[in-house]
C-alpha cells in the first residue's frame, strides 16, 4: 500500500465523504442557518441516521473507520475515486449491513441500557473488520494488554480528591502565573500544519486567538484553505475537505462544547477548573512509561474531559469527546516542546489526534497581544471545493 493511496482513502474516509451509510451532497448552503442542517437534508439516501447534525454524521463515519479499520473502499461503490459523488449514494451490500448493524445496536442499547450507548460499533469490532468468535489463547494467556488511553472510565483515587486546587494551581504556575495570564488579549502564532491529508508535507497554518474565547485556525494546503472558527458561542468549519461543496459546516454538541474547551487553554486556562462541576484525581502513564496525574472534569449530561499533568505540572495531554449516532469518539491533544512567549508558556508542538485524522502543529512564531480585528472570528464563507 503507498502512502499516497493510503493517504487518499484516509481522506475520503475522514473529511470528504466517508458516508458508509450511502450519501451524496444535494445543497450547499443559502442564506444565514437559524440552526445546524440535518443530515438529511444536505446528503442523499440516509435511511437510518436521520435527525443528526451533519458535524455529527461526519463523527459517526469516523466511528465506523476506527471500529472496523476500514476506508472508503471497504464499503463505497468504487466510482468515487474517479471524482464521482454520486458513487457514495449507491447501497452497496456492506452499505446494507452497516444499516441493519446500526439498527441492531439501537436495538441492543434501548432495550437493555435504556437508550443508552453501551453497546457501539467498537464494542463487537474493535479495530477488526469482522467481530471474532472464537477466543484468542494468546491473549488469554499472554501479556495484559495495557488500558485504552482513550477509555471515558475514570478509575478515581479518593485519597487524592483534595489535590484538585493544588494540581491547577501548579499547572498555572507553571505556565506563567495568574497575574501574567490575565494580562493575555490576545496572540497570533504561525507556523506549520502536518497530516495524513498532506502525505505529513509541513504546510502553512496560523492560530489566531483574542481573549477571552475566540479562536481561528486557518491550513493552507495545496488544494485549498481550511479554516476552524470558535466566535466564543458558536463553532464552524469551511474547507477544501468540507463534506459537501461550497458549504460551512456548523458544529454542534460535543464539538462545540469541545471548541470551548480548546479556547479555554490556548487563552484562559485559569477558567478550566470552574467550567466543570465535578473532578476526580487519578493516576496513569502517557507515552507508555510517562508518568501523569489525571484529572477528569464532568458536567451533568455532557461528555468529560481528561487532563494529564506531568512531574513539572504541565499539561502535556487533554482528551475529550463527541457523541455520535452510535457511540462515543475520543479527540485527543498532545503537548510539548513549551516555550516562554509573551511572559506565557506554551506549547509550540501540538499533535492532534481523531478519528478523522492525525495532525501536527508546530509553532514557528508567536506575536503576543497583538491588535486582532474581530472579522477574523465571523463564521467563515464557503470555501470551493476542487
Amino acid at each position: 500500500m503507498t502512502l499516497a493511496w493510503r493517504r487518499s482513502m484516509l481522506m475520503a474516509t475522514a473529511t470528504f465523504m466517508g458516508c458508509v451509510l450511502g450519501v451524496v451532497a444535494v445543497r450547499g448552503q443559502a442564506g444565514p442557518e437559524q440552526k445546524p442542517q440535518m443530515a438529511e437534508e444536505v446528503f442523499k439516501n440516509i435511511q437510518v441516521l436521520k435527525g443528526i447534525p451533519v458535524d455529527e454524521f461526519m463523527d459517526t463515519m469516523g466511528m465506523f473507520a476506527a471500529a472496523t479499520a476500514k476506508d472508503c473502499t471497504g464499503c463505497h461503490a468504487p466510482g468515487f475515486l474517479s471524482g464521482n459523488r454520486d458513487a457514495f449514494a449507491e447501497s452497496t451490500p456492506m452499505i446494507q449491513m452497516a444499516r441493519a448493524m446500526t439498527v441492531m445496536m439501537n436495538n441492543i442499547d434501548r432495550q437493555y441500557f435504556g437508550g443508552r450507548k453501551r453497546v457501539t460499533c467498537y464494542t463487537c469490532h474493535s479495530g477488526a473488520p469482522n467481530p471474532s468468535r472464537v477466543p484468542n489463547l494468546a491473549i488469554q494467556y499472554g501479556t495484559p494488554q495495557p488500558d485504552n488511553p482513550n477509555a471515558m472510565e475514570f478509575i478515581a483515587l479518593p485519597d487524592r480528591a483534595g489535590e484538585v486546587d493544588q494540581i491547577f494551581a501548579r499547572y498555572i504556575e507553571a505556565i506563567g502565573g495568574a497575574q501574567r495570564l490575565a494580562s493575555v488579549t490576545g496572540f497570533v502564532a504561525s507556523g506549520t500544519y502536518a497530516g495524513w491529508d498532506t502525505a505529513f508535507a509541513e504546510v502553512p497554518a496560523e492560530i489566531t486567538a483574542k481573549a477571552p474565547d475566540q479562536v481561528t485556525t486557518v491550513v493552507r494546503r495545496k488544494e485549498g484553505t481550511n479554516i476552524w472558527t470558535f466566535d466564543g458561542r458558536n463553532a464552524w468549519f469551511a474547507g477544501v475537505d468540507s463534506p459537501v461543496q461550497n458549504y460551512t459546516m456548523t458544529m454542534t454538541g460535543g464539538n462545540l462544547a469541545g471548541a470551548r474547551i480548546d479556547a479555554m487553554v490556548a487563552l484562559a486556562p485559569t477558567s478550566i477548573q470552574p467550567a466543570f462541576l465535578r473532578w476526580q484525581v487519578s493516576e496513569g502513564l502517557v507515552d507508555d512509561d510517562r508518568p501523569v496525574v489525571i484529572l477528569q472534569g464532568t458536567n451533568q449530561g455532557q461528555t468529560p474531559v481528561n487532563l494529564y499533568f506531568d512531574d513539572t505540572g504541565l499539561l502535556v495531554r487533554l482528551v475529550r469527546w463527541t457523541e455520535t449516532a452510535v457511540g462515543p469518539v475520543p479527540v485527543q491533544f498532545d503537548f510539548s516542546d513549551y516555550r516562554e512567549a509573551g511572559g506565557i508558556r506554551r506549547p509550540f508542538r501540538t499533535v492532534k489526534t481523531w478519528t478523522n485524522n492525525k495532525v501536527t502543529f508546530t509553532v514557528k512564531d508567536v506575536r503576543a497581544n497583538t491588535a486582532i480585528d474581530a472579522a477574523r472570528f465571523a463564521k467563515p464563507a464557503p470555501v470551493p471545493v476542487p
